[in-house]
């Protein structure tokens, strides 16, 4: 009996020893690559002209570094292929350095940007995020997707349609602030209003020249003259004027009119106003002269505007829906 049990443990000992050597012989794999890689947002959404940048992929556990490269883009309306929308490469202006009050004209300011040429889209070779620049501008509203190939240590996959882009229209200025008192001659004496007896109205003509034109208005559309000081700056307040240096203060029977700079990537272009630094970026005060209409109070409009694609004439109409005018 001892002797069967020594004969059958020699046989088990020398099958495993055999498995061993034949799984021994036998290649590991070496990582992971899950069959479930996708964008987390989907579809991702981008203005024109603005930069913008998604998360990576959602990787499912894989073993990273993942890889990944662009392989085709496609308009989604007539399933051409959008390379030379997305990846076509374009002359835009950017800051090359910071800029503040003290280029104050436009040969300075000039030393302060460079053309760069950026294509609109790309793909980060490591993780995939999806890289959108300020050439976007160029890129027609629309829908577009893109195939991708990813790999690690443990393989490749292709993924068809990672993701819809939604390239939408940006809108060329924002009102972020608007506030409304009146007060007495000397402006000393303050009663707080509310803005929504101002209306403000933004048009933009891109085919227009480079200006930014500022109207008041009474309740009944007539316009206040600021060439006969119906409407002023405000004391020691900024106007307009203090964030666009680049050019003359221009005062028309119906409006300011400012110049700025063709080609700069926004306006305005610093973040502190030389006489006035306490005061937030693009906050612009002007003036109703109590002697121009029919409350007999100054009638003090605030409000702050960034302009956010530089190019043609903007129109800004400041409707006060409490006020008669007095020529």
């Amino acid at each position: 009996m001892m002797l069967k049990n020594t004969k059958l443990g020699s046989v088990v000992l020398m099958l495993s020893f055999f498995l061993l050597i034949v799984y021994g012989c036998q290649k590991i794999p070496k990582g992971f690559i899950s069959d479930s890689i996708f964008y987390n947002l989907n579809p991702f959404t981008v203005s024109q002209g603005i930069t913008t940048v998604s998360t990576g992929l959602v990787i499912d556990g894989s073993t990273t570094p993942m890889n990944v490269k662009l392989l085709v883009v496609r308009d989604m309306a007539t399933g051409k292929d959008a390379a030379n929308i997305l990846l076509k490469p374009d002359t835009i202006r950017l800051f090359k350095g910071a800029v503040d009050y003290n280029d104050s004209t436009e040969a300075m300011l000039n030393l302060k940007l460079k053309d760069s040429t950026l294509a609109p889209f790309s793909i980060n070779n490591i993780g995939g995020r999806m890289q959108f620049t300020q050439a976007t501008k160029f890129v027609p509203v629309g829908n577009y997707n893109f195939d991708i190939e990813v790999s690690n240590i443990r393989g490749t996959k292709i993924i068809n349609n990672a993701c819809k882009i939604i390239v939408q229209g940006a809108s060329p200025d924002t009102l972020s602030y608007l506030a409304y008192n009146q007060s007495d001659s000397k402006f000393t004496s303050f009663v707080t209003k509310s803005a929504s007896l101002l209306d403000v109205k933004i048009t933009h003509n891109a085919a227009g020249p480079d200006k930014i034109i500022y109207v008041w208005k009474d309740k009944n559309g007539k316009p206040f003259d600021p060439s006969k000081g119906e409407v002023t700056a405000r004391p020691g307040r900024p106007t307009w004027a203090d964030w666009d240096p680049y050019y003359p203060q221009l005062k028309t029977d119906t409006s300011f009119e400012y110049r700025y700079p063709s080609g700069v990537p926004q306006m305005p272009v610093f973040s502190a106003a030389k006489k006035y630094p306490g005061f937030g970026t693009g906050i612009t005060y002007y003036s109703v002269a109590g002697t121009h209409n029919d409350l007999g109070v100054n009638a003090n409009t605030t409000f702050t505007i960034n302009y956010n694609l530089t190019k043609g004439t903007f129109v800004v109409v400041i409707t006060v829906k409490d006020l008669v005018r007095v020529p």
